[in-house]
């Protein structure tokens, strides 16, 4: 009787896998998280002119779809412009540390220089993903007077090709670059020696 029961939820669990990977075309949207970090100390000097993205991928394909355990793959595209993304992202992540964009200061630039993710697909599917970017600051003069690569990686879990988990393991790849632009103590001292 055991084993009949143990065959009968293999078959089960069989039928329950997805067999076929399908392209996803993921809606770029950036959302706070609902568990934000803590909030970093007020910045000294939190003027900003102005923040600027620049898209300077070679690759623009988002990412790939992977079938557990076969060579299936299917293509992730965006639908949307990623420097909206991330510049959504970016300012949202800004403001809420007390940073100020719109008045004297110096101009804040990043390159999005590689924007990646996996889902790996069984019952339900994994998701991954990782950005980089460069990011300067330029004085009101036009010299650039600071810059530094970031990086963020994103994690979630759920079910297969869910628009939903594409958008939130983005954002946190995204928030955790930009906290590492904030916590990095050269850019506070940047910022004050940049505006003057």
């Amino acid at each position: 009787m055991k084993t009949r029961l143990l065959v009968c939820l293999f078959v089960a669990l069989a039928g329950c896998a997805i067999s076929s990977v399908e392209p996803v075309n993921v809606p770029l949207a950036y959302a706070a998280p609902s568990d934000p970090p803590p909030l970093a100390p007020p910045p000294a000097c939190p003027a900003l002119a102005s923040v600027e993205v620049r898209d300077v991928r070679k690759d623009m394909q988002l990412g790939v779809r992977s079938l557990e355990g076969k060579p299936l793959q299917a293509a992730v595209t965006a639908s949307n412009d990623p420097v909206a993304w991330v510049r959504d992202g970016v300012l949202a992540n800004l403001r809420r540390d007390g940073f100020v964009t719109g008045g004297a200061g110096p101009v804040l630039t990043f390159e999005l220089r590689n924007l990646k993710t996996a889902e790996n697909v069984w019952h339900r599917a994994g998701y991954d993903a990782r950005i980089e970017l460069g990011a300067s600051l330029r004085a009101p003069g036009g010299a650039v007077c600071w810059s530094a690569s970031l990086a963020g990686k994103g994690g979630n879990y759920g079910y297969a090709g869910s628009i939903a988990n594409y958008r939130e393991t983005l954002n946190e790849a995204l928030d955790r670059a930009t906290q590492s632009l904030v916590d990095a103590p050269s850019f506070g001292g940047a910022l004050c020696h940049c505006g003057s």
